[in-house]
């Protein structure tokens, strides 16, 4: 097995670092830089590799030993993981994660599109025990506020439970992907702005839209609801852009 990334150091931006070590190492791995069983350098020199502290390494090696990417072991040090297949499908997952804001727009867009569709078979197929499912969320993101707790937890919990009421695996397992990153994103930006009475009579109206069993007025209800949540979202990331 060889020791790789001998090469120039990697100049790492200065917003999250531990990230753009993910990115990095995951481009290596899937671009073939990196193979299964190679064992990545000591930490001072993968310091030096991509100019960063100590912190920043051990926080990218062990998110992606968390999930399968990398292993760690006393006395042998840190591989690659043996499956080229796994690391393909795993890196693919934490790359999503980790997308740069400059593809937020494009973002917005996948989850504008796939939400319109999950709406619009939901209200076709959602059971009585569905819609009631959609109603118990609806009220746990109110109670949330009130009580202080995440709304951005609750929220996305009742889009997930519209997901869960289109009885599609592959929407639902598109959704789930699709929202890490959404997810992440407004847990970074601490005050944001959710304009929470808007949020409640949006989400009321997909509601209604999925009780009545009518698509297209789930479909319309769900567009516009989530075109105002990418709007918010593209205002707090620039908010959040280093100065140049």
């Amino acid at each position: 097995m060889k020791t790789a990334m001998k090469r120039n150091p990697i100049k790492i931006q200065r917003n999250r670092l531990s990230d753009q070590i993910i990115e990095s190492l995951i481009t290596m791995i899937t671009d073939g830089q990196l193979q299964p069983g190679d064992k990545l350098p000591p930490e001072p020199q993968l310091m030096e590799q991509f100019g960063v502290g100590r912190s920043s390494i051990r926080e990218a090696v062990g998110a992606l030993e968390l999930i399968g990417v990398l292993t760690v072991r006393p006395g042998d040090g840190t591989r690659v993981a043996d499956s080229t297949e796994s690391i393909r499908h795993r890196a693919a997952g934490l790359a999503l994660i980790t997308i740069g804001k400059e593809k937020v727009s494009e973002l917005v867009e996948a989850r504008s599109e796939l939400e319109q569709t999950i709406a619009m078979y939901a209200a076709e197929r959602a059971t009585a025990n569905d819609i009631e499912n959609i109603k118990t969320h609806h009220h746990r993101l109110i109670q949330a506020k009130e009580q202080g707790q995440s709304l951005i937890t609750a929220d996305l919990e009742f889009h997930a439970s519209i997901a869960s009421s289109c009885h599609n695996t592959i929407l639902m397992r598109f959704f789930s992907e699709l929202h890490q990153p959404v997810l992440r994103w407004m847990e970074q930006k601490a005050k944001y702005d959710w304009g929470f009475d808007r949020v409640v009579e949006d989400h009321q109206r997909i509601v209604d839209s999925i009780e009545a069993h009518d698509p297209m007025a789930a479909r319309q209800a769900m567009q516009s609801h989530i075109q105002l949540a990418g709007d918010k979202l593209v205002a707090a990331l620039s908010e959040t852009e280093p100065q140049k």
